[in-house]
């Protein structure tokens, strides 16, 4: 009967560490870049780059989270500056420094957005496909969304958060000794 406390212990462990993984899938950070507030010349609006990664390519049903890394306030604000119906989509209002917004795309296809603040700072999302410089440029055969130059800079890659591996690190090791202790292979 002692091996209920591990088969207790190895499942909720096991638990956490699945919980503690799975948000990361079907996630995309889009930084908002230092200095891209401070005026249409700034060097990220030459580059395209005051939302980073710009584009983000995602999948439908994927979430992105704009983080402000900036030290003014920005806007997330879909469409162009000169649509009509600009924000009728997504628009996050002020986001101060620190401080993130998330919006979570359901349908395929290409997103314009900006910032109503500072209208030089625009941005895309490509859901379920790849931009223009992506997945199909010349030359790429690795599969991974790039940006122009054809550079792997803006490939979306989760972060797991460094608890989440010593938990699942803990939940292999406790039915490692779970199946010593018991001489016995678990089933799953």
């Amino acid at each position: 009967m002692k091996s209920k406390p591990f088969s207790a212990l190895f499942g909720l462990l096991a638990l956490v560490a699945i919980l503690g993984v799975a948000p990361a899938f079907g996630s995309t950070e889009v930084d908002i870049q230092a200095g891209a507030g401070s005026s249409a010349s700034a060097a990220c609006v030459t580059t395209s780059n005051c939302f980073s990664p710009n584009p983000a390519n995602i999948a439908p049903g994927d979430e992105v989270e704009w983080k402000n890394t900036d030290s003014v306030s920005h806007t997330v604000t879909s469409g162009k500056v000169s649509d009509d119906n600009a924000g009728s989509m997504f628009d996050s209002g002020l986001i101060k420094k620190g401080n993130e917004f998330k919006f979570t795309f359901a349908t395929a296809g290409t997103y314009d957005y900006f910032c109503t603040v500072h209208p030089w700072m625009v941005g895309q999302v490509v859901v379920g496909g790849a931009a223009a410089t992506g997945q199909n440029a010349p030359g790429n055969q690795t599969g991974i969304p790039l940006g122009a130059p054809y550079t792997a800079g803006n490939a979306a890659v989760p972060e797991f958060g460094p608890v989440a591996g010593i938990v699942l690190a803990i939940a292999v090791l406790s039915m490692v000794v779970f199946a010593a202790k018991s001489r016995v292979i678990p089933r799953l």
